[in-house]
């Protein structure tokens, strides 16, 4: 694989632009989602910390950074200089169509206000999306990861050593930073996966590419994310099986059935304490909270019930999480929460079985055309499109949501599939064919992007 930026990106100019970018994303959601305090409070959860007016005025702050993001991506998208917008396909009318949804969603909401904040937030990541997407190719998304998400572990590390809270020798410890456990373990996971698809095609910076990646695994693996772990290890899985031969894929097959078959064997067979270490391994130390998914599944068993009483049309646009229905839930579960900590269960309860239709169509559209791509041209930047977007479906299966920087990651990547032709932007990794030398020339044919 062959490292070649997309040629927009050589230009002093946009690289000013790229660093931009950087800051500006960088800032924006680390003001929405972050909080540095956030390791000294009971579960990660400082929820209660600010209420009244002084709630009001801090989402008001963050509803006009949004802004920010919105009108600059908008700005980048209506400028003529950059790529040409031209959606079409069934991934465009998909992606169209999932949003209309939405939107028709504020009829029947049960919040018509609340979802009308969630979509205004929607649209001006989709904007951002749509202009980052004309000035920068998939690789920029992959290095925006990198940077970014390294910032954030970074910052993370430092305010736990101020706070005294960085203890990894205590079993207990979760490495949090600035953020839930949960969340920091997916942007880690996300800057992992750019390091590692961007490293193996960076003569120039490969080491400095391969050290982030370890230190992101090792902070990963601290912050015990079962989730993210399991999920960042499906999206690596992808990315080798789509640029691996036919050969490689059916003995990858084989060698996982075999590992998981001898694993079965020895939990049936094994002894108890073999058992326990096995089972301490997988879990990363969490095994007192393995049973019933850490109480997943008794509130998908709660939450089942409302998606019955509204199955096709949903409780509106990310509206079912009012004042009423978080106080019964809670207090049926016997444990604070305003999620569903599942992004399959959160979208039906959201916009209905229409909509969560609707979406799994789109990620599973991003999901062909990113894997073509990346078989096509050898892109490391496509690579980590698609090892994004597996990641990200699989992590839906745990978790009600990403953090809102992955999740604009996604949307970039999901526009620039819809807008890019396969290899576009860059050289696609040499073929051995015919030549004008003649049909036994096996001279690489070089194709043009």
């Amino acid at each position: 694989m062959r490292s070649n930026a997309h040629p927009m990106t050589d230009s002093p100019t946009n690289a000013r632009l790229f660093w931009f970018v950087v800051a500006l994303l960088g800032v924006v959601f680390f003001f929405l989602e972050h909080h540095v305090l956030i390791s000294r409070y009971e579960a990660f959860t400082p929820w209660a910390e600010a209420a009244g007016s002084q709630e009001n005025g801090r989402n008001a702050l963050k509803g006009l950074a949004l802004a920010c993001v919105g009108l600059f991506g908008a700005g980048l998208a209506v400028r003529s200089v950059g790529r040409p917008l031209r959606f079409g396909g069934w991934l465009s009318a998909m992606v169209l169509c999932y949003v209309g949804w939405l939107v028709a969603s504020v009829t029947w909401s049960i919040d018509p206000g609340m979802s009308c904040r969630r979509l205004f937030a929607l649209s001006c990541c989709l904007a951002a999306a749509v202009g980052l997407s004309r000035r920068f190719g998939p690789r920029d998304v992959a290095r925006l990861a990198v940077l970014v998400g390294g910032a954030y572990a970074v910052v993370g590390v430092v305010a736990e050593l101020a706070l005294g809270t960085f203890r990894p020798w205590m079993a207990e410890y979760r490495f949090a930073g600035t953020i839930h456990p949960n969340a920091q373990g997916v942007l880690l996971a996300t800057a992992c996966l750019a390091a590692f698809c961007l490293a193996r095609s960076a003569p120039r910076h490969g080491r400095w590419l391969w050290a982030c990646f370890a230190v992101g695994l090792i902070l990963l693996m601290l912050t015990k994310s079962r989730a993210s772990c399991a999920c960042l290890a499906a999206g690596l899985a992808l990315v080798w099986l789509a640029e691996a031969s036919s050969r490689a894929r059916a003995m990858a097959v084989l060698a996982a059935g075999l590992m998981l078959s001898a694993v079965a064997i020895v939990s049936a067979f094994g002894n108890d304490a073999l058992g326990d270490r096995l089972l301490g391994a997988v879990m990363l130390g969490r095994q007192e909270e393995s049973e019933g998914l850490s109480g997943r599944v008794p509130l998908w068993e709660e939450l089942w019930r409302y998606v019955q009483a509204r199955p096709l049309q949903g409780y509106g646009y990310q509206a079912f999480w009012t004042d009423k229905h978080i106080a019964e839930i809670s207090d049926d579960m016997e444990w604070a929460l305003r999620e569903a900590h599942n992004g399959f269960l959160e979208t039906v309860l959201s916009v209905g079985a229409v909509g969560g239709v609707i979406l799994l169509a789109v990620m599973a559209a991003g999901l062909c055309r990113a894997w073509v791509g990346c078989r096509a041209a050898g892109d490391e930047g496509m690579a980590f499109l698609l090892g994004l977007l597996a990641f990200c479906l699989t992590d839906a299966w745990f978790e009600s949501g990403v953090p809102n920087f992955t999740a604009v990651l996604a949307e970039i990547g999901l526009v620039q599939l819809m807008i890019l032709r396969v290899g576009e932007g860059r050289t696609p990794r040499p073929s051995m064919g015919t030549c004008e030398c003649g049909p036994t020339c096996r001279r690489p044919l070089a194709v043009d992007a």
